[in-house]
């Protein structure tokens, strides 16, 4: 275990962002936080990196960690070359051979300004910058933002090849399909609370689609309607008429929906 998370808290005025959140990620691990937006996911991790105070709950943390926010801001007035070069000089263990070899990979112009970037491009040279980091955990708010498919697919790669390392990546997402392709736990998170938690294997085991006469209630969550019948995803023990697979993007809607 690298990280463990007990009873977290977190108010800001009136609003509870994270209320009495905990889970724990593996080592060698992808763990993905998904939830809507305003979910709680960005200030989860910045209590974890102290980078906001939590008003209450435990947070242990096993080794050193790289961060890629979801605001992707860098010094807009600096080049990219010179950008690494001051990363360079404030990061610990920061690799600057393989950030330029990155770069150039991402076909990033070395002398342009990052306020010339375009969302995609600053992306991927902040998501350079962090992987350049050698770090025990990986934080990653969003990495795929403002990205065509090929170079999300890239950096998908790279975000896996990190756990054959022995690394461990922790990083939100509103794209499923990506979040299929290299996540090993997800967490679902719904206004503040952890609603559903466990490896995706196991939430594709433990949820099925139940299709049963219009008005019918059923112990679960209901996912959608059509004129004659209601769709309810449901665990198994609760199943009840025309059952059926749930896929992934069934299974988060209707959890995120039926969360009161």
């Amino acid at each position: 275990m690298i990280l463990k998370v007990e009873g977290l808290k977190k108010t800001y005025k009136q609003n509870r962002a994270v209320d009495n959140v905990s889970f724990q990620v593996e080592e060698s691990s992808i763990f993905a936080l998904l939830g809507p937006n305003g979910a709680g996911k960005t200030t989860t991790i910045k209590c974890i990196l102290n980078l906001r105070k939590a008003d209450s709950g435990k947070i242990l943390l096993n080794g050193s960690f790289a961060y890629l926010p979801e605001t992707k801001e860098l010094y807009r007035y600096l080049t990219v070359e010179k950008m690494v070069e001051v990363s360079s000089s404030v990061t610990q263990n920061f690799e600057k051979n393989k950030c330029i070899e990155l770069l150039d990979e991402f076909q990033i112009p070395l002398r342009e300004k990052i306020a010339n970037l375009s969302h995609g491009m600053l992306t991927q040279t902040y998501m350079a910058l962090v992987l350049s980091q050698k770090a025990d955990i990986y934080f990653m708010d969003e990495p795929t933002w403002g990205l065509d498919p090929i170079m999300r697919n890239r950096i998908l790669e790279l975000i896996r090849a990190l756990t054959y390392d022995g690394r461990t990546v922790f990083y939100t997402s509103h794209i499923l399909a990506e979040v299929e392709k290299v996540a090993d736990v997800v967490a679902i998170m719904v206004k503040g609370k952890i609603a559903e938690v466990d490896s995706l294997d196991n939430l594709k085991e433990k949820y099925v689609l139940c299709v049963v006469p219009k008005g019918e209630k059923i112990d679960g969550f209901h996912y959608k309607s059509t004129e004659n019948e209601d769709i309810y995803v449901a665990r198994k023990e609760s199943a009840k008429g025309v059952v059926e697979p749930a896929n992934f993007d069934a299974i988060f809607e209707s959890i995120v929906k039926g969360v009161k």
